[in-house]
């Protein structure tokens, strides 16, 4: 038992306890491959990487100054003297506690502050060398394997950490003749009518299925009931020059990403679906997805972030499909306070088998993982703990519950080999 679990009751602290025996599966990544992370020049500003970035400018730091932050031909002492006023806003954020945890665990410092940051950074250095996630993700993470979001072109995953998602990029192609003509996901492919191009598509996810691939990611978007003929006219618009662009939604996208989905059921790939928070998060709602999840009841649907700030209706989603699953992956570090209310109420809600608790989310510091799992491991303990006082469930009805969420369903759900 890590010894930062201390604002955990008896019943709280069991659980974490029964969790970190749990082989679990990260359930969101985009990790680097360990040799570039390796080869990286690392330092205090490592974990200051990803979702932290932000936060820094949320609060006021600015681009430039944020890269800066990582500019190793500036002192180190001047970089840090820039970032301070800026980390003692940021400090109390869930986004940055994953950093302080993760500099406790396996760095030695028990705050990251003015006396700490020299010492830091050269701890991080000096761990930076082949067998890094080996020991962060198995050793200390007991991490069976990380769904990890990839782009075009493919590479291969190292399959000891990782399973393949791929991010579809054609949410885009679709608004534009270039992006139709040339499309990011198979550029070789020759275009020139809206069939060729689903057959475009088509060659790419059964490469992608044939090289490993468990999933597709696709952002979740407002559609209209899909019409071939309209599609067609839109596209002979487009390469006609009739028109130059589309906005976003419009009626050629309504058609492909149905292609798509048709795709997915079957090469038996799950969709992952990006809902929610992020930029503009009005176009994200989960509620979008229903229209596709009812008209493709086959097509099996991983709902990434519990669809936050619309918790409730994600729930829902949970509750009312049968190829529905609710993912929390980001999640614990947006706030821990949701994520533990919305897993209580899911409990009661929600079918057992239909959450995935746990996805850490990042590129370069991969050392924030162990903070994001251990943060998740607290949440699901504070979650289940009440159930259990209230002898709603036994304790191990509650171990039961946490091998689903933490293991179980995602291997079930992506078909996993483990």
């Amino acid at each position: 038992m890590e010894k930062e679990y201390i604002l955990l009751n008896k019943i709280e602290q069991q659980l974490v306890e029964e969790m970190e025996q749990i082989v679990t599966i990260d359930c969101h990544e985009h990790l680097l491959e360990e040799d570039q992370r390796v080869n990286a020049d690392t330092d205090v500003f490592t974990l200051f990487t990803h979702y932290t970035r932000h936060e820094l400018i949320n609060c006021g730091m600015s681009e430039a100054e944020y890269r800066m932050l990582h500019n190793k031909d500036i002192p180190l002492d001047v970089r840090w003297r820039k970032f301070e006023p800026y980390w003692n806003n940021i400090r109390y954020s869930s986004y940055a506690r994953a950093a302080l945890i993760a500099a406790r665990k396996f760095y030695g410092v028990d705050d990251i502050n003015s006396s700490t940051y020299i010492q830091l950074s050269e701890n991080i250095k000096n761990a930076n060398k082949p067998g890094l996630y080996k020991r962060v993700l198995k050793d200390a993470c007991n991490i069976g394997v990380s769904l990890l979001q990839i782009n075009y072109p493919f590479k291969d995953v190292d399959k000891n950490f990782f399973a393949p998602v791929v991010h579809m990029t054609f949410f885009d192609d679709t608004c534009s003749w270039e992006g139709m003509s040339r499309p990011s996901f198979n550029p070789k492919a020759l275009v020139n009518t809206l069939d060729d191009y689903i057959y475009a598509a088509e060659e790419f996810v059964s490469e992608m299925k044939s090289k490993g691939a468990v999933g597709l990611k696709m952002p979740v978007r407002e559609t209209s009931e899909p019409s071939r003929q309209e599609a067609l006219r839109i596209f002979e618009k487009l390469r006609d020059g009739t028109i130059d662009r589309l906005p976003k939604v419009n009626p050629l996208y309504d058609y492909v990403i149905d292609q798509i989905i048709r795709m997915a059921d079957e090469y038996d790939l799950v969709l992952a679906v990006h809902t929610g928070y992020w930029g503009d998060f009005r176009t994200l709602s989960p509620l979008y997805i229903i229209p596709l999840v009812i008209r493709h009841p086959k097509a099996r649907f991983d709902i990434f972030h519990l669809g936050y700030p619309w918790v409730r209706e994600t729930l829902m989603l949970g509750k009312g499909f049968p190829n529905v699953w609710l993912n929390l992956c980001w999640t614990h570090i947006i706030s821990q306070k949701f994520a533990t209310e919305a897993l209580n109420e899911a409990v009661e809600l929600v079918p057992a088998n239909k959450i995935l608790a746990f996805g850490a989310d990042y590129g370069l510091p991969v050392e924030k993982v162990y903070g994001r799992l251990f943060m998740a491991r607290e949440d699901i303990a504070r979650a289940l703990s009440p159930k259990i006082e209230s002898g709603q469930i036994t304790f191990s009805q509650a171990k039961d519950i946490m091998k689903k969420w933490l293991h179980d369903n995602p291997k079930e759900l992506y078909k996993l080999d483990l």
